[in-house]
């Protein structure tokens, strides 16, 4: 997909959240838009380095306060991207909304990369009082209304957010969070040959099915390891081992038999596409997933994956037991899910994707 310039546009992506090894803003989206020619530009929390290809901005550490992150942090962030006069500026948080609309303002290409249904998110936040969510909620969905209406472009992780997005912005563009298959390790070994590992990596909260995982396991003859940006203790069978590389993700999933993904049933998780899931079927091990309507048709379409329950905890453990105990039908699931992932799903086809908008915009 390489594609030389002689004159380089430059592009600034920008995030006030995100860290700048971010497995979709940096791996996957800065990266392929410098190999396709552009001279690139990440500004985040953090170190500046030069890495790949793309010229990484580090203003410093993200602050410790919510509010201050998305005041004094989001303001440092714009002005540092807004420093480099780039032609194309792509950003990636909801905080970061008005400094789109100032880009605009001087002249530049503004992308708005939606990670997630923010109107439907705030409406399940434990830290916002109940009785205010409905009200913060339609207010924001206002608010970002005014912006994307004024910007160039809004980049969609997921075809649910994108269809939130329709009507409301100038030009909706879906790119899929897809997994690299260059970046996952396919184990093509027996899972035969494995001990009874379950695994899990990503974000480790009780939304996220920590809680879930825990229980569960009391009831599984294996060990669940979980990898993750968090400090606990090991319990009983479930072993906390931190967050990992990519290289340590790589060799947890060629031990495992099984991955999970458990969420708990919120409303900004039915229309989710949780990249592990994808991760899972490229490494070639089964997954066990909550019971919502797009996981389920995921699961039935690929083979990879069984559907459950997240709060039957004895039905989730016998499945688990079930995976583990017959490695035949695993080993066929891991399979199946791989291959659907290559012909259907990889970031192949969204990276290109994302190159060809960047040329219609540019002109």
């Amino acid at each position: 997909m390489r594609e030389i310039f002689s004159d380089p546009m430059k592009v600034c992506h920008f995030t006030s959240a995100h860290e700048s090894d971010d497995i979709r803003v940096f791996v996957k989206e800065c990266c392929t838009l410098a190999d396709a020619g552009y001279e690139v530009f990440l500004v985040a929390q953090g170190e500046s380095r030069e890495d790949s290809g793309v010229h990484v901005i580090g203003v410093g550490p993200q602050p410790e306060s919510r509010r201050a992150r998305m005041t004094k942090f989001a303001k440092t962030v714009y002005e540092k991207a807004l420093s480099l006069d780039c032609d194309i500026y792509h950003f990636h948080d909801p905080e970061l909304l008005p400094y789109g609309k100032k880009l605009m303002k001087k002249g530049k290409i503004v992308i708005y990369d939606s990670h997630e249904d923010v109107p439907a998110q705030i409406m399940d936040k434990v830290w916002i009082p109940k009785f205010m969510r409905k009200l913060i909620s339609s207010s924001y969905r206002n608010y970002e209304t005014k912006i994307i209406r004024k910007i160039t472009a809004v980049v969609a992780a997921t075809p649910h957010i994108a269809s939130k997005m329709e009507g409301r912005a100038n030009k909706v563009a879906v790119i899929n969070n897809y997994p690299k298959l260059d970046d996952i390790t396919y184990h093509t070994g027996s899972l035969s040959d494995r001990d009874s590992i379950v695994c899990y990596a990503g974000g480790i909260s009780d939304v996220r099915g920590e809680g879930i995982m825990n229980e569960v396991m009391k009831k599984v003859d294996g060990k669940l390891i979980i990898a993750g940006d968090h400090d606990k203790e090991d319990r009983g069978n479930v072993s906390y081992i931190g967050k990992l590389d990519r290289n340590g993700v790589n060799d947890l999933y060629g031990r495992s038999v099984v991955g999970l993904c458990l969420l708990k049933p919120i409303e900004n998780y039915y229309y989710a596409q949780p990249i592990k899931l994808y991760e899972y079927m490229t490494a070639g091990i089964p997954f066990v997933c909550s019971d919502f309507p797009m996981w389920r048709e995921l699961a039935t379409k690929s083979g990879a994956g069984i559907p459950v329950d997240p709060m039957d905890y004895d039905k989730i453990a016998e499945v688990i037991n079930g995976l583990l105990a017959d490695r035949n039908k695993s080993e066929e699931m891991g399979r199946s899910g791989h291959d659907y992932v290559v012909a259907n799903c990889s970031w192949n086809n969204e990276g290109a994707k994302l190159a060809a908008l960047y040329k219609e915009l540019a002109g």
